[in-house]
């Protein structure tokens, strides 16, 4: 029975099965409230490779756990198979590469039950491994660190630590299936954590309950913020269209006069782009810009997903 469990931690993951074990063993680090119930939910996002075979042996001493299996691949739909198949009252979110600290799971859900909050912004912060000196605010924003989030009022909830009480379902229903990795790529705990603002619900900060994230050095290297730029400009586009209702006028000249800034600021700085790792901050953020600009060209065609700040897709 559903009411039966106190909290859901839902890990959803896809094709990263060495990494998925790595975060099973940290969760059996976690504390566990006496008075608790607690389960784990593996949610297999059509993976190929030997992670059916970790998820399926994973066990963690004092929870149960379980495993959903979600074959159409996209990271919001994951997250969808979740909240049908969990059976918390707090639902619990995080990631396949990150490491909760011990007290973590008391702190993200206690003021839940106790009635202080609906949901809660937990912390992300980049294992020590990762750190690098050129690392500014904006690259450890888009590495999903928690840093741009006001620690009194977050804004928003970062989906490698992020809680919510299962009665939020009631008025936002779901995640949309558009966003996220493997889809437009991300922004789908974005767009749902300002559903929950929108609706009236309490969102708490607990930036100091951090998991340390173990992202893959990857993403560090200068092509994958590149990537990362295209994806938010992509995202943005789609969130300002569909759920903001805005407008761009002249599109065609601020495209022009994007384009010709990149190019020209480029030029004025050859040598950044002949490192390996990282990108400068005006670079990711006028990529982002020019992005934007390009998937407003085919947004602005179509009918809008949701009414005006609406907190469910009504088509």
């Amino acid at each position: 029975m559903r009411d039966a469990i106190t909290c859901s931690i839902i890990l959803c993951t896809r094709n990263r099965a060495a990494s998925l074990r790595e975060t099973i063993a940290a969760l059996a680090t976690v504390r566990l409230p006496s008075e608790q119930t607690t389960e784990l939910l593996i949610v297999d996002n059509a993976s190929t490779d030997d992670t059916a075979a970790v998820a399926a042996g994973a066990s963690v001493p004092g929870m149960e756990v379980r495993v959903v299996h979600e074959p159409a691949p996209g990271h919001a739909r994951a997250r969808n198979a979740a909240l049908a198949a969990a059976r918390g009252r707090v639902l619990l979110f995080t990631d396949d590469d990150v490491r909760p600290p011990p007290d973590w799971l008391e702190g993200m859900t206690r003021p839940i039950l106790d009635g202080m909050a609906d949901a809660m912004a937990g912390g992300v912060r980049l294992a020590p491994h990762l750190e690098r000196p050129w690392l500014e605010q904006v690259h450890r924003t888009w590495l999903a660190e928690t840093v741009f989030l006001d620690r009194t009022q977050p804004q928003e909830m970062v989906g490698a630590n992020m809680a919510f009480g299962r009665h939020v379902l009631d008025v936002v229903p779901a995640f949309d299936p558009e966003l996220g990795l493997g889809a437009y790529g991300q922004g789908e705990d974005s767009l749902f954590s300002w559903q929950l603002v929108r609706a009236g619900f309490r969102l708490r900060g607990a930036l100091d309950l951090a998991v340390e994230h173990h992202l893959d050095p990857g993403r560090l290297l200068r092509a994958s913020f590149g990537h990362a730029a295209l994806r938010r400009g992509r995202v943005l586009a789609y969130q300002r269209h569909h759920w903001e209702h805005l407008t761009v006028p002249h599109l065609w000249r601020k495209r022009l006069r994007a384009a010709l800034t990149l190019t020209a600021r480029r030029a004025r700085a050859p040598g950044s782009r002949r490192k390996d790792e990282g990108m400068p901050a005006w670079e990711m953020l006028a990529i982002e810009r020019l992005a934007f600009l390009r998937q407003w060209r085919t947004e602005r065609h179509r009918p809008r997903n949701y009414d005006r700040f609406g907190l469910r897709r009504i088509r």
